[in-house]
């Protein structure tokens, strides 16, 4: 990779006489910020492996930039090139966008003599044939996108055709830039990847220029709000594709080919590849780790649960045999509501994922890996298979994550154009299109966890098991936690928790499958299982002898979660060092906590960190939140050093057991733990209301002293109504109360939270939302919503 960086600020100080003012001619002024920025720019992005050739070409004229950037083109075969000026920008009569090179003349009739055309440039890299990306700091940047959709159009660009050339710029075509802001901005945000504190997914070899100028944007957005000057609006070329390929300019420091170490969680990287090919909502990581037994998913670990298989297998295949007399759905078509059942970690997901893995066709890259491990289990649902982990999944991303899966398998032959089919439907609309496409399995995991799990059941499982057509329709296979085990995720409104699907499992116990052992002979099979699976995770590191008896102990002493104790117990004997003789932990926590006192003897900040991490939402928290939460709930001892990011960093990666990432919209990790059991654990350790404090002081201060909403970290336009319901003392009202929070937020995560308004104000302003999110066609687009709440500004 290479760069050309020029500039030019030293023009000499304007003509201020009243002819010169008359005159109306443009005077360049002078920029005496430009030679720092760019002189900073330069060194970083040297410092991020990217050759610059020396110094930058400072006070630059037309010929000499000209001859710099033919001799970089020429002296490099196929090279990925950067080129970055700061300065001044003009429009010229034609409508095109100048650099202003030293020299320049800004009277339109000079300006080709002068300065330096942009669409002269970008002719050259769209015609070079290799990747090339601007980065313009000059007034007007915009126009050079504006140029560049041109040139697309007059070429009749195909949209997934190659791209060449690639724009990032300071601002809009219409506004102006100062004080060299972008430039530095730049080099702030590459220092930050550099350092790995961008914290991007491993799975990528280069930055996404959508990520970078994002990454700019934030931070150009903060640095404004600190000065209370205008924020500028960075601009891009933009991207039509779904899921481009990121453009090779800038590395990705965090990634890495092996595949032992290419992510965080040790996730083998072609999985994490084919997750991101996948429907949204359906998570293959989650069906295949769980049905792999282990965190890599490289290898099936899963054993056991010979009966529980056959039980699911038969269900499956043979509905008719599933049937009860006694009741008046026709017997021909059997149960159509299998919960299973188990304490946290009992190895409900694991035969969900089994299933799944052996049935979705979205998972069939995964099929001849499960099966090897399986060989006996064969099940052949007729029809469609749905599946959803609907782990903090509203019931609108459930339906909306089914529907799409529906019609990706059903309607194949449809020759509508996919965006028409992936609109946002009403439940009402989903029911009827399952029933009208036939048998189907849809198989939906973590109920428990979804945001409100009693809407999912009485909206949408329970008309799926109540269903009395004659005809045959979807079978839904569930998993979930006991009820009486999940009452803390319910809303008090809705009464007890789960009322519905109580009701229906007492009635019919035979649609239950409880994994939880209850007499000697359970535990007995159960040890039998956990020393295959010990057996095969443990290896050779431990004689046949000693992995009985640790398989004798869990399943004697555990009450449920057998196999996650067995897993992390593994893990913890693997992993540290000098041979631990401590007897097997009774449940997930413990050997959670068995771990986690060894790690924090060695490092301070593992408590911290991990005890924030339980107040993880939705996918999972970023890096600098999660900073920022540490730090508030244990702020450092005086004479103490402050934690910096990088530490927090290292104590994510040594407790990597523990956790699972993804990817956010800007590429940046998420964490969260791997299983609800550690979030039910470590949550209650953390103040809501201090942990809701420190996120909402990351939202940068708007000019006028409130928020400014539109630059936040997308984690909290998604989550912080549910940081502030947890945190309570009129936090929720102090939300609603905020007419920018409500255009930017979520709607997804925020509609549920509306009753929560008390004050007059909060209680209008939800009036307003709800009906500008519920009912009107397009209630999610962030400018209805911009232009309903105008109201609650007047």
């Amino acid at each position: 990779m290479r760069a050309l960086l020029a500039g030019a600020g030293a023009f000499p100080e304007p003509d201020e006489s009243e002819e010169a003012q008359a005159s109306g001619i443009l005077q360049l002024r002078p920029l005496p910020s430009v030679e720092t920025a760019v002189r900073t720019l330069a060194s970083t992005l040297h410092r991020a492996g990217v050759s610059t050739g020396g110094d930058p070409l400072l006070e630059v004229d037309q010929a000499t930039l000209l001859e710099h950037w033919r001799r970089l083109r020429q002296s490099t075969d196929g090279e990925p090139l950067i080129l970055h000026f700061a300065g001044h920008g003009i429009r010229g009569a034609n409508g095109g966008l100048y650099l202003c090179t030293a020299g320049a003349d800004a009277r339109d009739e000079f300006l080709d003599d002068t300065c330096v055309a942009f669409d002269r440039l970008l002719s050259m890299a769209e015609n070079g044939g290799r990747p090339v990306l601007f980065l313009l700091d000059v007034c007007g940047a915009g126009q050079a996108v504006v140029q560049q959709q041109l040139q697309d159009l007059a070429a009749c660009r195909p949209q997934d055709g190659v791209r060449n050339a690639w724009i990032i710029g300071a601002c809009t075509n219409d506004t102006d830039t100062y004080g060299a802001r972008f430039t530095t901005a730049t080099a702030t945000v590459v220092n930050r990847l550099t350092d790995g504190a961008l914290d991007l997914t491993p799975t990528l070899e280069y930055v996404p220029v959508d990520t970078l100028a994002a990454a700019i944007n934030r931070e150009l957005a903060r640095a404004d709000i600190a000065e209370g000057r205008h924020h500028q609006t960075i601009v891009r070329t933009p991207q039509l594709e779904a899921a481009p390929e990121p453009q090779p300019f800038l590395r990705n420091p965090a990634h890495t080919g092996d595949p032992r170490t290419a992510l965080l969680e040790g996730m083998d990287p072609r999985l994490r590849e084919f997750a991101h090919a996948c429907s949204p909502g359906l998570d293959p990581l989650h069906f295949a780790t769980r049905a792999a037994g282990n965190s890599q998913a490289d290898v099936i670990h899963f054993s056991g649960r010979a009966g529980a298989l056959g039980f699911i297998q038969n269900w499956i295949n043979n509905p008719a045999d599933q049937s009860d007399p006694e009741d008046e759905q026709p017997p021909d078509l059997g149960r159509r509501l299998l919960v299973i059942t188990g304490g946290a970690g009992s190895g409900k997901s694991a035969l969900l994922g089994i299933t799944a893995c052996l049935t979705h066709p979205e998972l069939a890259p995964l099929r001849r890996r499960v099966r090897n491990a399986v060989r006996g289990f064969r099940p052949a649902p007729a029809g469609p298979v749905l599946a959803v982990h609907a782990r903090q999944l509203s019931l609108q991303q459930i339906i909306d994550s089914l529907h799409h899966q529906l019609h990706q398998q059903v309607s194949r032959a449809d020759s509508r154009p996919r965006w028409e089919r992936s609109s946002r439907v009403r439940t009402a609309e989903l029911l009827r299109e399952l029933k009208r496409a036939g048998e189907m399995l849809v198989i939906l995991d973590a109920l428990d966890e979804a945001i409100d799990p009693a809407q999912v059941v009485s909206e949408l499982l329970m008309p799926l098991a109540n269903e009395s057509s004659p005809r045959p329709g979807p079978r839904v296979l569930l998993g979930t936690r006991r009820w009486w085990e999940t009452q803390p995720f319910f809303r008090d409104g809705y009464g007890y928790q789960l009322p519905p699907l109580y009701r229906y499992t007492r009635k019919h116990p035979e649609a239950v499958l409880d994994l939880d052992p209850k007499t000697h002979d359970d535990r007995r099979v159960l040890a039998d299982d956990l020393h295959t699976y010990l057996d095969l995770t443990l290896d050779t590191h431990y004689p046949p002898e000693r992995v009985r008896d640790i398989a004798e102990q869990i399943a004697r002493y555990t009450d449920s979660g057998v196999f996650l104790v067995a897993a992390l117990y593994a893990d913890h004997l693997l992993t540290s060092t000098g041979g631990d003789t401590a007897p097997p932990p009774g449940s997930i926590t413990e050997v959670f906590e068995l771990h986690r006192a060894t790690l924090a003897r060695t490092d301070f900040w593992i408590d911290p960190v991990l005890t924030v991490l339980g107040h993880a939402r939705g996918q999972g928290m970023p890096l600098d939140l999660l900073h920022a939460a540490a730090l508030a709930h244990q702020p450092p001892d005086p004479g103490q050093p402050t934690p910096q990011l990088t530490d927090t960093k290292r104590a994510l990666a040594k407790a990597a057991f523990y956790l699972r990432t993804a990817p956010d919209a800007e590429q940046r990790l998420l964490y969260r733990y791997f299983h609800q059991a550690l979030t039910d654990h470590t949550a209650p350790l953390t103040d809501p209301a201090v942990l809701y404090s420190a996120l909402l002081a990351i939202v940068p201060s708007a000019v006028d002293g409130g928020r400014d909403w539109e630059h936040a970290p997308p984690y909290l336009l998604h989550h912080i109504a549910e940081h502030a319901a947890t945190a309570g003392n009129g936090a929720v009202d102090h939300l609603l109360e905020d007419p920018s929070f409500l255009v930017h937020a979520d709607p997804d995560i925020l509609v549920p939270h509306l009753p929560d308004a008390t004050t007059e104000r909060a209680v209008l302003h939800a009036r307003i939302y709800r009906a500008a999110v519920a009912r009107l066609p397009k209630g999610h687009a962030t400018a209805t919503r911009r232009f309903l709440l105008e109201l609650l500004t007047k």
